[in-house]
């Protein structure tokens, strides 16, 4: 009688071995034999699922997106209207488990894939939803421009994820959240109020 497998549990063991691997050698190191490697099986334990590079990629960052999700669910969970902006980028401004290992792997993706990349496509349509989130926040928020807020918010945070890689012991979140919690509160003010 065959083994039952939970196809879900699958996809995440080989997005955290992938992931492991690119903390360990970068996204060079990533392919279908090192992850089936990582993951104690043959080539085809991973292609019967995900059979190319490509999808790997794809995989772990969706995998990561789902993640960072049911986070910020939980971060967000609980708060009125007008503090959900602030809770949203002060989730965004934490650094947790392998968040650097992530933010490099998406960098990497952005700097090396085309147009059509899937893994590309998964990381725009996440940035879209994290603006279009935070626009919704910043609307309950009383923001005068909720979409001019949700455009700078998301720049600012994008750019700590580059700076959080480029020189971690600066870049914190301890250092970013002070930073973000006073641009909301500049943004979010009143006109006449600073």
């Amino acid at each position: 009688m065959p083994v039952e497998i939970d196809v879900n549990e699958r996809l995440a063991a080989i997005a955290e071995a992938t992931l492991d691997i690119v903390a360990a050698q970068g996204m060079d190191g990533v392919s279908i034999r090192a992850v089936a490697k990582r993951i104690g099986g043959s080539t085809t334990l991973v292609t019967n699922y995900l059979p190319t590079r490509e999808d790997l990629l794809r995989n772990a960052v969706e995998h990561a997106i789902r993640a960072w999700g049911e986070e910020m669910d939980q971060a967000v969970g609980g708060t009125g209207d007008p503090e959900r902006l602030l809770a949203v980028v002060r989730w965004a401004c934490t650094t947790t488990g392998n968040d650097l290992v992530l933010r490099r792997l998406f960098l990497e993706i952005l700097g090396r894939s085309g147009p059509g990349s899937a893994a590309l496509g998964v990381l725009r349509d996440d940035a879209r939803q994290g603006r279009a989130e935070m626009a919704s926040a910043a609307r309950d928020a009383g923001a005068a421009d909720a979409d001019f807020t949700a455009d700078v918010l998301l720049l600012v945070l994008r750019g700590f994820y580059v700076a959080s890689l480029e020189d971690p012991e600066r870049w914190d979140g301890e250092r970013m959240l002070p930073l973000v919690e006073r641009l909301v509160g500049m943004l979010t003010a009143a006109p006449g109020k600073k």
